[in-house]
């Protein structure tokens, strides 16, 4: 079995890297969704083969990548999916201000489930429409330990006459659920009946941990796929997102037309080098993947481990899938006016994703990404403890 090396620390500093170069020197980033790892050694090959070639023109379409698409949702899902039921697209946020663009009107509702990937949020104001929140029941699993359901009452009493669409988040970010075919059948039945047009952002689906199962909701039956646009994307699970490569499959043929016509008339179209990368992954990164998953784990298990026994004032999520913790800090005393992450910049030196940006109400939360060498874990595990030592638990825990 091939070794892949997922422990080295490779420096990012100097590459322009939206993570590594936003803050000061000293501050340790483990905020921005991209992993510290190496594409896959497939992807590395593929792409230099294309770059060594010199031309960079115009592309017309790269039917390799959608048949490889179409097979893979087979094989890992059952799911009947034809070449031609595929768009590409340079981003997953461009498809998401794509989708709100292309169907309803000025002044429609869009449901979604917080807290939930910032972007979500964006999109509506964007676009002429109005986000309609639903938010996810908070469930403790343990002494430092929760999760996060959904309340179908909640959900569907959020539904008004001008809600025309849901966008559903699975697997989960900032929760890392990976949704179950009940909870999905029931999303997908309460979508029907009040005929909203689903998204659904699967963009973690290769992401899963321990065995977790992702099941599209597309693939439930005809009539749910008749009515969903489903976006996906090597770009979180091979660490390629700068490669610019996002991939709708629109099953129904007349939502497919609008949305291309729409990706068409904004001039939206993917490189080259991002097709080539993403089909050398899809064809030759399933070994590496594994690999990857395993390491994901570990550090999903070593990060829970470390929150109980050493920072229990804190929860975290034990995330299915992805390889990003969400971490309530309710409990700590903070100064006055400061949000969980700022405070934990200013204390600590790490920079964490702020809860804020998930939602309205979660300044004390905040987003862990452990997509990184353990080495690179450790220390902003000891960070995060450097900064918490320097203030103290408050009494009861607030939000949850």
């Amino acid at each position: 079995m091939t070794h892949f090396d997922f422990d080295t620390v490779i420096p990012r500093r100097a590459t322009h890297s939206a993570k590594w170069a936003y803050f000061d020197e000293d501050v340790l980033p483990m905020w921005v969704a991209d992993m510290d790892f190496m594409s896959p050694p497939a992807v590395l090959e593929h792409v230099h083969e294309r770059i060594n070639h010199g031309i960079f023109g115009y592309t017309l379409d790269y039917p390799e990548l959608r048949e490889t698409i179409a097979s893979r949702m087979q094989r890992l899902y059952q799911w009947d999916v034809k070449p031609e039921d595929i768009v590409f697209v340079p981003g997953m946020v461009t498809a998401l201000n794509l989708f709100a663009r292309t169907y309803g009107k000025n002044g429609d509702g869009i449901l979604m489930q917080t807290p939930v990937y910032g972007p979500f949020l964006t999109v509506p104001p964007n676009n002429g429409r109005f986000a309609v929140m639903a938010d996810l029941r908070s469930v403790p699993t343990g002494d430092c330990t929760f999760t996060y359901e959904i309340d179908f009452d909640v959900f569907e009493k959020a539904i008004t006459p001008q809600t025309t669409s849901f966008f559903l988040c699975n697997p989960h970010n900032p929760g890392g659920r990976a949704f179950t075919e009940s909870e999905l059948q029931q999303i997908a039945n309460i979508c029907l009946k009040h005929k909203l047009l689903i998204c659904a952002d699967e963009i973690h689906s290769d992401l899963l941990l321990n065995g977790t199962k992702h099941i599209p909701i597309a693939s439930l039956s005809p009539e749910i796929a008749q009515n969903t646009v489903t976006l996906i994307a090597p770009s979180k699970t091979y660490n390629m997102p700068g490669l610019s490569c996002s991939i709708a499959i629109i099953q129904n043929k007349e939502l497919r037309h609008q949305f291309e016509m729409a990706n068409r008339n904004m001039g939206l179209h993917v490189n080259i080098v991002g097709l080539v990368g993403a089909t050398a992954a899809y064809q030759h990164g399933d070994e590496w993947l594994a690999a990857l998953l395993d390491y994901l784990s570990a550090n999903r298990d070593i990060l829970v481990a470390y929150v109980q026994d050493h920072l229990p004032m804190l929860k975290t999520t034990v995330p299915d899938a992805t390889y990003l913790a969400w971490l309530d800090c309710s409990a700590l005393a903070l100064p006055e006016n400061m949000g969980a992450s700022e405070y934990f910049v200013k204390e600590g030196r790490l920079a964490l994703n702020p809860g804020t940006f998930f939602g309205t109400g979660y300044d004390r939360f905040v987003r862990l990404n452990f997509g990184c060498p353990r080495s690179l874990l450790m220390d902003g595990l000891e960070r995060l403890k450097t900064a918490i030592e320097k203030t103290s638990v408050a009494v009861g825990s607030g939000q949850m």
